[in-house]
C-alpha cells in the first residue's frame, strides 16, 4: 500500500500539497478500492491502511463514508478498528457494516448496542449467523420471534364475492381494521382478482426507496405524501393517512410493494413517525410482518388504493344551473348570476399563465 506501488496515489498524495485543494473524499476511496482488490494483507498493511483511513474519514461528507462502508463491509481483511468507526456512524453508513462486515465479533457488537439506538440494532439482527448471546438480548428487547407456522385463516373477513371489486372491498377493510385482520386480509390478496393499477407499482424505479428514505430522514411527512402521489399514485387523502398512521402497517405494505429493502423501510419507519420510532418492540414487530409479506399480495393491496379516487366535491355550478331549469324565476336567475362571476377567474392573464 505504498505510493511507489500506487501511482495513483502518489499523485493524490502531491495534489493534496496544493493550497486550497481538499481530496481526502477522493483519497480514502481510492484507498478503500486498492485495499480490497488485494486477497491478502500483512498486518504492517493492515496497521497503516487502518491509521490512514480513521484518519481520514474524521473529515469527510457523509456520502464518501457511505461509500467506504459499502465497499469494506463484506471484506474479510477489513482492520476492526475500522470497521468500529463505521458501524458507530449514523445509521445510513452503519448499515452495510453492520449487517455484513465478519469482523465485529460479539463483544463488539454488544458494545455497539450500548452504545446506538434501534436502527442500529435492527440492522445487526438481519446478521447472518448471529451469536446467540446477541439473539436473545434482541429478543429481550423485542425481536420477533414466530410462534405458529400456521396458516391464517380468512373466514372471518366478509366482502363481496367476485371480480375486482373483492380486492377493492379488501383494500378499503385493512384501512379501519385491527392488526390481525390486516394480516388476514394480505393472506387473502394474491387468490384475488388483480387490480388496474397493481402492474404500474412493479415498474417504479429502484432508486424511489431513497428519496422515500430521505423525505422521511429530514422529518417531512408532506413531502413523503406527495411522493407517493406522484410516484406510486396513491390518493392525496390515502397518502397522507398512510404516512401518519401510527401502526406503521400501510407503510409496510407500501415498501413491500415497492420492493423497497427492511433496512430502508425500518429507517422510515423509525424517523417519519416518532410515535414508532420510539418503540423497540413495535418496530421489530414491523419486521417480522414485512418479512411474512407477499409482495404480490402488497402489489395487489396498494394498486386498489391507487384506483381509490376521492369523493367529487358538489359542483354549485351545475346545481344552480338544475335550479335554473326547473325554477326559471327571475329570482333564481339573478341569484345565479353573482355564483358565476365568483366562479371566473378575476385575472384572465393569470390563469393562462398557470
Amino acid at each position: 500500500m505504498s505510493a511507489s506501488q500506487h501511482p495513483s496515489i502518489q499523485g493524490l498524495i502531491e495534489l493534496a500539497q496544493r493550497d486550497g485543494v481538499d481530496i481526502r473524499p477522493t483519497l480514502v476511496r481510492v484507498l478503500a478500492d486498492l485495499y480490497v482488490q488485494e486477497s491478502g494483507h500483512s498486518p504492517a498493511e493492515r496497521s497503516r491502511f487502518a491509521e490512514l483511513v480513521c484518519r481520514l474519514l474524521c473529515g469527510v461528507d457523509a456520502a464518501t463514508r457511505a461509500a467506504v462502508a459499502e465497499k469494506l463491509a463484506p471484506y474479510p481483511a477489513t482492520p476492526p478498528i475500522v470497521a468500529s468507526l463505521l458501524a458507530r456512524d449514523e445509521i445510513m453508513i452503519a448499515d452495510p457494516i453492520l449487517r455484513l462486515s465478519p469482523v465485529l465479533g460479539e463483544a463488539e457488537l454488544h458494545s455497539i448496542l450500548d452504545s446506538t439506538g434501534i436502527a442500529h440494532a435492527i440492522a445487526i439482527a438481519a446478521r447472518p449467523g448471529l451469536p446467540e448471546g446477541i439473539a436473545k438480548r434482541l429478543r429481550r428487547s423485542g425481536a420477533p420471534r414466530r410462534t405458529s407456522n400456521e396458516p391464517l385463516r380468512t373466514s372471518s373477513i366478509v366482502v363481496p364475492q367476485h371480480g375486482p371489486e373483492l380486492t377493492t372491498a379488501l383494500a378499503r377493510r385493512y384501512l379501519v381494521t385491527s392488526p390481525h385482520e390486516r394480516r388476514l386480509i394480505l393472506t387473502a390478496l394474491p387468490t384475488c382478482p388483480p387490480v388496474e393499477h397493481e402492474e404500474r407499482l412493479s415498474r417504479i424505479d429502484r432508486g424511489f426507496g431513497q428519496r422515500l428514505e430521505r423525505a422521511a430522514l429530514r422529518h417531512r411527512p408532506q413531502e413523503f405524501s406527495l411522493l407517493l402521489q406522484q410516484s406510486a399514485g396513491l390518493p392525496p387523502e390515502l397518502a397522507a393517512r398512510a404516512a401518519a398512521d401510527p401502526s406503521g402497517d400501510p407503510i409496510v405494505a407500501i415498501c413491500r410493494a415497492l420492493e423497497i429493502p427492511f433496512n430502508i423501510t425500518s429507517r422510515i419507519l423509525l424517523f417519519l413517525n416518532p410515535e414508532i420510532g420510539a418503540s423497540a418492540q413495535q418496530v421489530f414487530a414491523l419486521s417480522e410482518g414485512f418479512e411474512q409479506i407477499v409482495p404480490m399480495a402488497a402489489r395487489r393491496l396498494v394498486g386498489a388504493w391507487c384506483g381509490m379516487m376521492p369523493a367529487a366535491k358538489p359542483n354549485r355550478v351545475g346545481i344552480e344551473r338544475r335550479m335554473q331549469d326547473r325554477h326559471p324565476t327571475r329570482k333564481t336567475r339573478s341569484a345565479a348570476r353573482p355564483i358565476l362571476r365568483g366562479m371566473t377567474p378575476a385575472r384572465p392573464a393569470a390563469a393562462s399563465e398557470s
